[in-house]
């Protein structure tokens, strides 16, 4: 039966939860991505349509979480991506996210066409969370819950 199993890489996580709890642990993803080389970024993880995934906390037994009930998930930029290119074309803006009671700041990466590069037009998108780049680390929330972003104009 090990057969069966899809190899996976252990990967450090923060989940932030929508009541508030705070739980940390490691999350599993998938050592191969099916759209380009190399391992499966978060957010590619937690964008697929399955609506739990397994959480194991540091202090306890595996459990499995609702992404629904996830405001902001926060794993290390480079157990996510360190290996990946971004692509130099793509714009970066400067925005501030308030969900729920948090307000992260950080780096937006919008790889998306030109015509279609505004903050707005990424948010839109379908997927159910947008990753904010933040120094080492990328938070990825859940855009459902969230209720302003503020576009930070760099001088």
């Amino acid at each position: 039966m090990s057969d069966l199993k899809i190899p996976t890489n252990a990967i450090l996580a923060e989940v932030l939860c929508a009541d508030g709890r705070r739980f940390r642990g490691r999350i599993f993803l998938p050592t191969t991505a099916m759209h380009h080389s190399g391992a499966t970024r978060a957010a590619e993880w937690m964008n697929e349509p399955a609506p739990f995934f397994p959480f194991l906390p540091d202090d306890g037994a595996p459990v499995l979480v609702n992404k629904r009930e996830v405001l902001v998930l926060t794993v290390d930029a480079e157990d996510d991506d360190g290996n990946a290119e971004d692509d130099p074309n793509s714009p970066v803006r400067q925005v501030a996210v308030e969900a729920e009671t948090e307000r992260l700041d950080g780096r937006l990466l919008i790889e998306m066409p030109l015509n279609q590069a505004r903050v707005l037009d990424y948010l839109n998108r379908p997927e159910m969370f947008l990753t904010l780049r933040a120094g080492h680390r990328h938070h990825l929330i859940q855009k459902e819950r969230i209720t302003r972003v503020i576009e930070i104009r760099e001088e």
